[in-house]
């Protein structure tokens, strides 16, 4: 049996990077003729302005999850955040990046676009790039050798948007609770947040193996 498993997680979120690092460590037990990974993006910061507003009004919304972030990320060997996050570097939307995924995993597969979401996640947190700057995103993209014009024609005209768009109203169907989720098996297992590794690979395992 092949298990699909969809990770659901927004590329600006530190607990979607953080599930990303959970997916590296057990990944590698099964090879993809047993377990596929498919990756899906959510909404929770497609408007990051209002959402810091939520936490805090104007420029102490930002600073309080800076520091959030930072005491957070901490407990996290490998996932460095950059001390300008937040305070200086203040992406505007993940519906942007999220976008570049799915043009990439469009013409390129899901396993580039998740090499890719890597390297995204990687220059937000540990380097303070504003991924959600075109120009920045487009370096990026550049870097990882995926610019090419059937990429960059998915992205510009539209389509990798309406693909976005269809996995947050998927998001909604399915009332994913948040970043990171962990579904499979016809929704009947279903992790989010800070998961026990274990008990998610255990629950993998046992669907691979019948």
């Amino acid at each position: 049996m092949t298990v699909q498993v969809n990770f659901y997680s927004d590329l600006l979120c530190f607990w979607g990077w953080v599930g990303q690092h959970y997916n590296d460590k057990i990944m590698h037990l099964w090879d993809n003729s047993h377990v596929q990974w498919q990756h899906h993006y959510l909404a929770l910061y497609a408007n990051v302005p209002e959402r810091m507003n939520s936490i805090g009004v104007g420029e102490r919304g930002y600073m309080k999850y800076a520091e959030i972030t930072e005491r957070l990320m901490a407990k996290f060997d490998g996932l460095d955040v950059h001390p300008d996050l937040w305070r200086k570097v203040r992406p505007s939307s993940s519906l942007m990046p999220h976008q570049a995924l799915k043009a990439v995993q469009f013409v390129a597969g899901n396993e580039v676009a998740v090499e890719l979401e890597h390297a995204l996640r990687e220059a937000f947190f540990r380097d303070a790039r504003d991924i959600s700057h075109y120009g920045v995103l487009k370096d990026v993209l550049e870097e990882c050798h995926l610019a090419t014009p059937d990429i960059m024609e998915h992205f510009l005209t539209g389509k990798a948007l309406a693909d976005v768009y269809g996995d947050i109203k998927h998001a909604e169907e399915e009332k994913i609770p948040g970043s990171p989720a962990w579904v499979f098996d016809s929704g009947r297992y279903r992790f989010f947040g800070q998961v026990d590794i274990d008990t998610l690979a255990f629950a993998i395992n046992n669907l691979a193996r019948d």
